[in-house]
């Protein structure tokens, strides 16, 4: 574990190399994904107001991070206006990214999500879109939003319909997906 939520943060890390997962929790354990990301991914920013860090991030493989104090950063920031700049960019994306994810878990179904998400993450793999080892149905259920009961009935049905095929630690997407479900 890199960051808690909810603890009071004094550093910007920049992950230099290996994944890392970002999530948050409520009070019974359950997390949302927010995502998976690597290297050049920034995180710690939550609190750089000072305030409680906002998602807490672990290492899904070995992690290189380059570490930023506050003091220094404001420093940086200060001295180099690309730098701010480019900080302040990144910031932005994010906002955006996140304001698009929050507009989706209040507005689409969860199989309209799981639909997008297989878009984005699917990858080739002998001519076969998959979602690998990684993408279990607990990981797909919590960067979805939804129970884990949930996305093994969306599969099953996809299954049924020969859209999918689930098996030795993938999924693999036979024909593109029904728009609706």
């Amino acid at each position: 574990m890199l960051v808690r939520e909810g603890e009071i943060g004094d550093a910007l890390f920049v992950l230099l190399e290996g994944r890392i997962r970002i999530f948050a929790e409520d009070q019974e354990g359950h997390r949302f994904v927010i995502g998976g990301y690597g290297p050049g991914t920034l995180f710690g920013e939550g609190s750089l107001d000072g305030g409680p860090r906002t998602a807490s991030v672990e290492a899904v493989s070995e992690v290189v991070c380059s570490v930023l104090g506050y003091v220094e950063l404001k420093a940086a920031m200060a001295d180099n206006s690309s730098f701010a700049m480019a900080l302040l960019t990144e910031l932005i994306v994010r906002g955006r990214a996140t304001a698009r994810r929050m507009k989706s878990l209040a507005l689409d179904s969860v199989y309209q999500r799981l639909r997008a998400l297989i878009a984005i993450e699917a990858v080739d793999h002998n001519g076969v879109n998959t979602l690998g080892p990684d993408w279990t149905q607990q990981e797909i259920a919590n960067r979805l939003g939804a129970s884990r009961d949930m996305v093994t009935k969306i599969f099953r049905e996809l299954s049924k319909g020969g859209y999918i095929a689930v098996g030795r630690g993938e999924m693999r997407i036979l024909r593109p997906l029904p728009k609706a479900w």
